[in-house]
């Protein structure tokens, strides 16, 4: 093997070896790389997700003041919401004119212990899609029994941050809590007690202005 036998110089024959070495070589390097970049094709970047129309949900705990909410099409309130709302910084902030904003209830009776889905429901109104903050901190709902303040979504904790959604045009969005049941006072102060049976009243607050409210009951 390495002493080449034949009529040509052992200069030539180890010429030959090198060669075809060579040639191995480069073979396998190709497929290699062949092999690579077959894998690379096959596993793209992941594409970032757009065009959301959920914004968040939050939920009143008898343990705590803290609430989660959800946005549909959107602290406290988190929202869960329809396809009219998205996350865009092409539209301008909506006005409060063009801003039509109600409380809606999960169901319109709930029984004493029952955790009541409580909403914000706002529908751009105006002539063109606009941007509005749906976080925490702008969103607040609150109950009443009669003239008596019973509980507010704000009370005891408020989430920082913000949520700027782009409201289409007559789509409404609703921002959902839901109520643990339990009362609160504002900063969280004094003990907090299940409600009893009564008729009650939603009030739903966006960036100030407060919508249309909605009665419900707790037999």
């Amino acid at each position: 093997m390495f002493h080449p036998v034949g009529s040509q110089p052992p200069s030539v024959y180890w010429r030959r070896r090198l060669l075809l070495l060579g040639s191995l070589v480069l073979v396998i390097v190709l497929i290699a790389l062949t092999v690579r970049a077959m894998r690379s094709d096959g596993h793209p970047a992941a594409a970032t997700k757009g065009g959301s129309t959920t914004a968040s949900t939050q939920v009143d705990t008898s343990t705590s003041a803290s609430s989660t909410a959800s946005v549909t099409t959107g602290n406290s309130p988190s929202s869960t919401g329809s396809s009219g709302a998205s996350s865009s910084n092409a539209a301008q902030p909506c006005a409060t004119k063009d801003l039509s904003i109600v409380a809606v209830v999960g169901k319109p009776s709930y029984q004493v212990g029952d955790q009541p889905l409580l909403e914000l429901q706002v529908t751009n109104v105006g002539r063109a899609p606009c941007v509005q903050d749906l976080a925490d901190k702008a969103v607040e709902l609150r109950v009443y029994n009669g003239e008596s303040r019973v509980w507010g979504s704000h009370d005891c904790q408020i989430q920082p941050g913000t949520d700027n959604k782009t409201l289409a045009v007559q789509r409404p969005v609703q921002v959902a809590v839901t109520w643990s049941g339990l009362t609160s006072q504002p900063k969280c102060a004094g003990t907090r007690q299940r409600v009893g049976a009564g008729t009650y009243t939603l009030y739903a607050v966006l960036s100030g202005k407060t919508g249309k409210a909605k009665q419900f009951t707790i037999s």
